[in-house]
């Protein structure tokens, strides 16, 4: 095993350690915590082992960090899993009753949504929200008719009024 060490100045290692305190994103905090441990003196490996990482991904952290400074410890573009749901077919479907699809409902549901539109088949009721409020949809139930307490409510309301 290599021990090679890092100098860290008193303005990085300050910037290190507001990273790791204060930080929104969690996966900055950890990086800025390895990152600074290393550069007081501890083993990656030692440093791997508390965080539960591994022992090269703390070098890499150390070279990147080192190389662009905390902007390194961001998460890139184009990483992680694709989206499966499409925001065209999303809004095809929501912009249309279920009637269209054969679906005999006025209003949709999670489970509906679900069903007819394919992006979202196998996804669960929660799955179908939680997309649907990534791409700016918001999921409303149909609020119950309220009735006014007005004793002359009925006159008021005229012919529509059903009791």
């Amino acid at each position: 095993m290599r021990i090679v060490q890092i100098a860290l100045t008193e303005e990085q290692k300050a910037d290190l350690m507001n990273l790791a305190r204060h930080d929104k994103r969690a996966h900055v905090r950890l990086k800025a915590q390895a990152v600074l441990a290393v550069g007081q003196g501890k083993t990656r490996s030692l440093v791997a082992q508390v965080l539960g990482v591994e022992r090269r991904a703390v070098g890499r952290w150390v070279q990147s960090y080192l190389a662009l400074g905390a902007a390194s410890f961001g998460i890139k573009k184009g990483r992680g899993r694709k989206a499966q749901v499409r925001v065209e077919e999303i809004g095809k479907y929501l912009r249309q009753t279920p009637t269209h699809f054969g679906v005999p409902r006025t209003r949709w549901t999670l489970g509906t949504l679900r069903e007819v539109t394919p992006c979202l088949r196998g996804m669960s009721e929660s799955g179908v929200w939680r997309a649907l409020a990534r791409l700016g949809y918001r999921y409303k139930r149909g609020q119950p008719v309220v009735h006014s307490p007005d004793p002359a409510y009925g006159e008021k309301r005229g012919l529509y009024y059903r009791p």
